[in-house]
């Protein structure tokens, strides 16, 4: 497998993340993990046992709560794309009944990655990305 797409649904206190070949296919459930370090290091394990060549991870830019997300993943080398919210929920439209949830979203975000059709949003000065380095703790 060469290239894998990691679509992640940012909440404030858990995340959600699909993953997808580059056909489309799910590979296993949706993952849902503690936005903490402890959380990402369990979504970094789950990404690696696919074993692809390329992993490219997808947030939505909504709120501040991506910003620790993407500086721990961004510090550990991932390719992060961050993508306005409007560019999935575009996609949405496509599919037939397809609801809003945290599982659904995730799978939208690795879709839009996939189809590589989004303009990346503009990332922070570094000061301010900087400021959000530790996670905050779930409770």
């Amino acid at each position: 497998m060469s290239v894998i797409y990691v679509g992640i649904d940012v909440g404030k206190r858990k995340h959600e993340a699909s993953i997808l070949d580059e056909t489309g296919k799910q590979l296993g459930g949706s993952l849902v993990f503690n936005n903490s370090p402890k959380g990402v290091e369990k979504l970094l394990q789950r990404v690696a046992s696919f074993g692809a060549s390329e992993v490219v991870y997808g947030l939505e830019a909504t709120g501040h709560y991506w910003l620790p997300l993407y500086t721990f993943l961004t510090a550990a080398g991932c390719t992060v794309k961050v993508i306005n919210p409007i560019q999935s929920d575009s996609l949405r439209n496509l599919y037939i009944r397809v609801t809003k949830n945290d599982r659904k979203d995730s799978f939208l975000v690795a879709e839009v990655l996939r189809f590589g059709r989004f303009t990346e949003t503009k990332i922070p000065d570094e000061p301010l990305v900087k400021s959000t380095r530790t996670l905050p703790p779930t409770g």
